[in-house]
């Protein structure tokens, strides 16, 4: 690596719509990519992660600016696409203000809500699913992207497969815009996608996204979340509510797993119970904002509007700031994200995490009258 420039490997999440804050994470990376301060080594992504991730990589085969551009270009093409008609109940929120961009009580998302669970997309024969054509006019040389080189990320794109109950890890040279589809096949709206005779579905549901091929890529994981990890208040009490949140803990399950399965290897490691095989301590970074995106609810997922698909830009080109000022100095030297009490903790079950859990959602509760959480105002000041 040369001398002065950051090297990492990028995890990015998958969450419809809402992966377009990844897009602002990746927005302010690029620029760290440009002054020769940052190396993406390698992108993993799921679902509209995988999108992005292969978006960006496609790009950076040209360079930073380059993949800035396709990137904006991709999401102009998606929103304008979009169909959301405007929520006259989220003007009376602030503009600032998470709320006015949640639709989870509109007449249009309880309408697809119900539509969702009595129509199959297998029903309509003619179903073209609209980011075939977004995908190819964006990334319009497949061979290009699969070769790579030229200083440009490695890119694994994860898919579920139906009927293995098996995630699929679909390399650089395998990618194509059928794999891209599969791995954002959320499978109540789009038809299961058919590679060499077996059928898939998004990526989420056993990688969201898959660690494991940035591994042996890089030493330092940089995840970028989308759905929430932490949620504040009582239980979910609404249908909606429960649903999703049910979804939620599944898409984050397996990157939980898989991220104290990484820190399990550190720990033999620092103990020197596992040598030989290459094994090599890993350090951990993440960029999400839970408070934000649980207050933007679930249903705008589905809703690639124009203003909320750049006000999910901003918020996630500010993130990135914050990470980059933050810890950006910590890649290659320590880890930036305390994996032991934020991973190891869930998964004991003791009451010790309950605790902490619990402590930590009461203080980042809330948000002021511009949509910014309070307890980061009060770290500022």
């Amino acid at each position: 690596m040369e001398k002065g420039i950051k090297s990492l490997g990028l995890g990015l999440q998958g969450g419809g719509a809402h992966t377009a804050f990844s897009w602002g994470v990746l927005d302010r990376l690029l620029d760290e990519a440009a002054d020769s301060n940052l190396r993406i080594d390698a992108i993993s992504g799921t679902s509209g992660g995988a999108i992005n991730a292969a978006v960006c990589t496609y790009g950076l085969i040209d360079g930073p600016d380059r993949a800035k551009r396709l990137l904006r270009e991709y999401w102009n093409l998606v929103s304008a696409q979009s169909l959301w008609p405007p929520d006259p109940f989220g003007l009376l929120w602030p503009e600032r203000s998470p709320q006015h961009w949640n639709v989870d009580w509109t007449p249009t998302a309880i309408g697809l809500g119900i539509v969702e669970q009595i129509f199959s997309p297998y029903y309509d024969f003619l179903f073209k699913n609209p980011l075939d054509a977004i995908i190819r006019k964006v990334i319009p040389d497949f061979e290009a992207l699969r070769r790579g080189g030229n200083g440009a990320p490695r890119l694994f794109v994860c898919a579920t497969d139906i009927n293995s109950t098996a995630r699929r890890i679909f390399e650089q040279r395998e990618i194509s815009v059928e794999t891209l589809l599969a791995a954002a096949c959320y499978p109540t709206l789009f038809q299961s996608i058919e590679i060499d005779r077996v059928f898939y579905w998004d990526g989420g549901y056993l990688g969201n996204p898959a660690l494991n091929p940035l591994v042996d890529c890089s030493d330092d994981l940089l995840t970028v979340t989308i759905n929430p990890i932490d949620r504040v208040g009582g239980p979910p009490n609404t249908s909606r509510q429960i649903l999703n949140r049910i979804n939620e803990i599944s898409f984050n399950a397996a990157w939980v797993m898989e991220m104290r399965q990484i820190l399990l290897i550190n720990k033999l490691l620092e103990q020197k119970l596992l040598q030989g095989g290459g094994y090599k301590p890993k350090r951990f970074h993440i960029i999400r904002d839970d408070a934000f995106m649980e207050a933007i609810g679930a249903a705008s997922k589905l809703n690639p509007s124009a203003d909320f698909v750049h006000e999910l830009f901003e918020r996630g080109r500010r993130k990135a700031d914050e990470w980059v000022r933050l810890n950006l100095p910590k890649v290659g030297v320590t880890s930036s994200f305390d994996v032991d009490a934020e991973v190891a903790l869930r998964l004991k079950g003791g009451a010790e995490a309950h605790r902490r859990f619990t402590d930590e959602a009461s203080k980042s509760s809330g948000f002021d009258m511009e949509g910014e959480p309070a307890r980061e105002r009060r770290v500022r000041s």
